[in-house]
C-alpha cells in the first residue's frame, strides 16, 4: 500500500515538474520584451543614421555645385574686359539662391520647385555672361567648372535624391512595420516618418 503511495506521489512530481519546464518564468518573458524592444531602437537608430548620412552627402554635393558657382563667376572676372556689373549681381544671386535651400523638415513640392528653378536661372544666367565674355577662351579652368556645375546639377543631383529616398523609405517602412512597438515606447513615439523627393518632385 505504501509502495503505491510513493509511486503515485512520484508521478505528481514529474507531472507538476513537466507543466512547469513549459511555462516560462515571467523574469524571463520580461527579458525577451527588453531585447526586441532595444532591438528595434537600435535598429531604428541605425537606419535614423544613415538617412542622415544619405542627406549630407547630397548637401555636401549641393554646397559644391554653389562653390563652382561662384568660381566660376570669379573666373569670368579675372577676365581684362568683362560685365562687371552682371557679375556682381550674379555673386549677389547665388548667395540668395543658396540661402533658400530646404532641410529635411522644410521639404515640400512648391519649395523644392522654387528651388530648382532659381538653381536653373542662376546657371543659365551665369553660362551666359561666359559666353559673352571672350577672353574667357583663354581660361580653360572655366569650361571645366562649368561641365561639372552641369554635372552636378543633372544627373548626380537626381542621383543623390534617388538615393537618399531608397534609404528614406526603408526607414519609413520600419516604422510602419513596427508602428505599435514604436507607438508605445515614449522615447520612439515622435519618430516621425521622413518626407521623399518622390513626392515632393
Amino acid at each position: 500500500m505504501r509502495r503505491n503511495q510513493l509511486i503515485a506521489f512520484a508521478f505528481i512530481i514529474a507531472l507538476m515538474s513537466a507543466a512547469c519546464s513549459k511555462t516560462k518564468p515571467v523574469t524571463e518573458t520580461k527579458t525577451e520584451e527588453t531585447q526586441k524592444e532595444n532591438s528595434i531602437s537600435d535598429e531604428l537608430t541605425v537606419l535614423n543614421d544613415s538617412v542622415d548620412a544619405a542627406w549630407d552627402r547630397m548637401m555636401a554635393a549641393d554646397s559644391q555645385k554653389f562653390a563652382d558657382i561662384k568660381r566660376l563667376i570669379e573666373e569670368i572676372s579675372y577676365c581684362k574686359k568683362y560685365d562687371e556689373k552682371a557679375v556682381e549681381n550674379l555673386l549677389k544671386l547665388t548667395k540668395e539662391v543658396d540661402g533658400m535651400r530646404y532641410t529635411q523638415a522644410t521639404v515640400s513640392d512648391s519649395l523644392i520647385d522654387l528651388y530648382d528653378s532659381k538653381t536653373s536661372d542662376l546657371i543659365n544666367k551665369v553660362r551666359n555672361l561666359k559666353s559673352k565674355t571672350p577672353e574667357i577662351m583663354q581660361h580653360p579652368l572655366a569650361d571645366q567648372l562649368e561641365n561639372e556645375i552641369m554635372k552636378a546639377d543633372g544627373d548626380d543631383l537626381l542621383l543623390y535624391r534617388k538615393k537618399y529616398d531608397q534609404i528614406a523609405g526603408a526607414y519609413n517602412s520600419f516604422l510602419d512595420v513596427h508602428k505599435e512597438a514604436i507607438a508605445a515606447d515614449s522615447v520612439l513615439k515622435d519618430n516621425k516618418k521622413k518626407k521623399l523627393f518622390s513626392v515632393v518632385l
